[in-house]
This record gives C-alpha cells, structure tokens and sequence, in this order.
C-alpha cells in the first residue's frame, strides 16, 4: 500500500513536534495520518477533573479544584487550581484521556462521556491510607489563544 508523503509544512511541523526520521515517516500508517490530520480538533478541547469530595487530602485538594489537560493527554499546570499535582490522583485519570483523545480522532463529541467519575488511587485512612479525592471528568472547549 502506497503511503502518503508529507507536505512541507506537514514535514516541519513533525520536525518541530516529534524530530521524526525519514524513515519513520515513510513508515506512518493510514491510521498515523488519520490522527494527523485531526491535530488541529484535539487543540479545541481540554480535558478536566474537577473535585467533587475531598478526605484528608495531604495534597489539599478542595471541592472545585481542577486537573486540567490538553485533548492530547498533557498536564496544563496554569490552568489548572491544582499546584500540588498527586500522582495517586493523575493515574486514574489516563483511561479518560485515551477515551476523550479516541472521540475526539472519531469526530464524536468528547464531552459525552458515560462514565465520568474516579476516585484517586489513596484508599482513605480506614484503609491504611491518609485521605482519598473524587473527581468529576468532563471535556470543554479550549479557551482562545492569546496571540
């Protein structure tokens, strides 16, 4: 099967993001630039985990703090209310970001996740843990870019 060859911009633009060979660019798969040419979608959505319940958190997590993350699945730390990010809390948050990247690659609306509460991986001190965080996941758009 013939493969697409990139455009010049699209080949500068995998320079700058990736520093991909030519060789690894000869080897992308339709489903490769499938993605590809979505790019510019997973730039209009982020993804955030926003708390709902809150026990003994060490990290302080309240009520309404959020996790915030591009549609591409990375962390936004100033947009997010969250400064001390917990790991426990972040793991959990991976499947939905792999759900809202995969809606967003099929052109379905990211925001219409069925399940879409977690609950940090701290078992709470009942448990031997130390507090524990539920979190509400939803998509929402992306606010404009300054220029």
């Amino acid at each position: 099967m013939a493969h697409r060859q990139p455009t010049a911009e699209e080949r500068a633009r995998f320079d700058k993001l990736w520093g991909w060979t030519d060789e690894q660019i000869k080897d992308l798969t339709p489903k490769h630039w499938h993605l590809l040419d979505r790019g510019s979608k997973f730039g209009e959505y982020r993804m955030v985990a926003e708390v709902i319940e809150s026990k003994n958190c060490l990290g302080g997590a309240k009520v309404g703090d959020k996790y915030v993350f591009h549609a591409s699945g990375f962390f936004l730390p100033l947009e997010s209310t969250i400064r001390r990010p917990c790991l426990w809390a972040m793991v959990p948050m991976l499947p939905f970001s792999y759900m809202v990247y995969d809606r967003i690659a099929l052109d379905v609306d990211p925001s219409s996740l069925s399940i879409d509460h977690i609950k940090c991986l701290d078992v709470g001190v009942e448990y031997g843990g130390y507090g524990e965080v539920v979190f509400k996941v939803y998509c929402e758009k992306s606010p404009p870019r300054s220029k």
